[in-house]
């Protein structure tokens, strides 16, 4: 296979919900960034989002926002992580269904490591249908963002407005 069928196949999968998805998760990750108070690692040139406790626990009651979301297929049966396991890259065993905020966060940060640094190739139907899932959640998200009374969530969401209007790329202006 050459080099530009491989990339081909990259082109395969990106339809309309994938590039929602991938906007969307970038900029909620910018938001959490620019805002504060999220990092794993406030030190350094490349502070981490904790994905995992920080950003659901910002998020309280938010799992009460997808109730209506437990019989799809993202929440039945999320995305399996991809992680190094005795030197080689493997997806590990499903996770059970999706029961509170924080196994919903992981599952759309698990989704989006596993599209940005999986296997990079053919999306099939399952991946497409999870995306599609994703979106609902994020845009639930940032409602939630715009609603709530932390200011930090209300910054998110601005940030996540500026960065579409025109401007500056860094300070949205």
């Amino acid at each position: 296979m050459s080099y530009e069928q491989l990339i081909n196949n990259l082109r395969y999968g990106m339809n309309e919900d994938t590039i929602v998805f991938v906007v969307g998760i970038s900029r909620f990750d910018y938001a959490f960034k620019k805002v504060g108070g999220f990092f794993t690692r406030p030190e350094g040139n490349n502070p981490d989002i904790d994905w995992q406790d920080h950003v659901p626990n910002a998020f309280p009651g938010f799992d009460k926002m997808c109730e209506d979301l437990k019989e799809t297929e993202l929440f039945k049966a999320p995305p399996r992580q991809f992680k190094r396991v005795d030197g080689a890259a493997q997806f590990l065993e499903q996770p059970g269904p999706l029961t509170d905020t924080k196994s919903i966060f992981w599952a759309i940060w698990t989704l989006r490591k596993n599209l940005m640094h999986g296997t990079k190739g053919k999306m099939f139907a399952r991946d497409h249908t999870l995306v599609a899932e994703a979106n609902v959640v994020l845009a639930r998200a940032y409602q939630y963002c715009l609603e709530s009374e932390d200011e930090r969530l209300k910054k998110v969401a601005e940030v996540m407005a500026a960065i579409e209007a025109y401007g500056n790329e860094d300070t949205g202006e």
